[in-house]
């Protein structure tokens, strides 16, 4: 989604919303959102250390400085230095869960700031989070007492996602996120597909000097034995490094080799 911030997607059901009035372009991921019915995607902590600093806390004000996020015992670890008049070292250890608003709260079980004041102790003074950080000109977070609270949507780089976070989970190293409902249907493409791939039915959509009423775009991982990495910034590189076939429907299907092999110059399997 940016650099260094990849967001796993293992299933997505929805729809592309144009934000201009005219048909999603591909060329520019500030003209569409996705909606959202149904998607289960995760994000790793090395990510999640990125979107942090690069987004979340990017404002030259910011409370927080240089976080530095990981993963123990299924909770998250975040480290960092929380700007109050001077610099003060803190670490949060906390879980996740998912708030009533549908935003995606993380609860602090333990908090060391200056490497000796405990959450024990900031409580016994009524100081929790909210009175800590001002969230004035962060991006997508905001504090509910000891908890933070993230919108999912606005957290997260060009495009927009729009859609309801319905639970939240720490596994494998990676937190997990769900949206929507297992039981939305999803569309078939137009050959069985096993592999990666990213399916686009009906509406218009442009990319490049192309126009596609009632849309019918397939978009498939050319090497299928790893995850398909898109990049939707920089998509028409790896469209020009794949190739294309047309349907008997007139629909179109691009084979797309993964774009950190392009930065590597791995081969592909023909």
């Amino acid at each position: 989604m940016s650099p260094g911030v990849t967001l796993q997607v293992d299933d997505l059901r929805g729809r592309l919303d144009s934000r201009t009035g005219g048909a999603p372009v591909f060329d520019n991921v500030n003209s569409y959102l996705v909606s959202v019915d149904y998607a289960k995607v995760a994000m790793s902590a090395d990510s999640l250390t990125r979107l942090m600093n690069d987004r979340v806390f990017a404002a030259d004000d910011a409370p927080v400085r240089n976080v530095a996020i990981r993963i123990e015992d299924g909770q998250l670890v975040q480290s960092g230095v929380l700007k109050k008049g001077v610099s003060v070292p803190f670490t949060l250890r906390a879980t996740a869960s998912v708030a009533p608003d549908g935003r995606l709260r993380i609860h602090p079980t333990s908090l060391k700031a200056a490497g000796f004041l405990s959450k024990r102790l900031l409580d016994f003074f009524g100081l929790d989070l909210e009175k800590l950080i001002s969230t004035k000109h962060l991006t997508g977070l905001s504090v509910d007492g000891d908890d933070l609270l993230f919108d999912p949507a606005a957290s997260l780089p060009p495009p927009r996602i729009q859609g309801r976070l319905t639970h939240a989970s720490i596994e494998g190293g990676q937190i997990w996120l769900q949206f929507g409902d297992t039981r939305v249907k999803t569309i078939e493409p137009p050959a069985q597909r096993d592999g990666n791939y990213m399916y686009y039915r009906g509406g218009t959509l442009r990319f490049g000097k192309l126009t596609m009423e009632d849309a019918d775009l397939l978009l498939t991982d050319s090497d299928p034995r790893d995850p398909f990495d898109f990049v939707p910034q920089a998509y028409r590189t790896q469209l020009i490094a794949g190739y294309s076939k047309n349907t008997n429907a007139g629909g179109l299907i691009v084979y797309m080799p993964d774009a950190n092999d392009l930065k590597t110059g791995a081969r592909k399997p023909s």
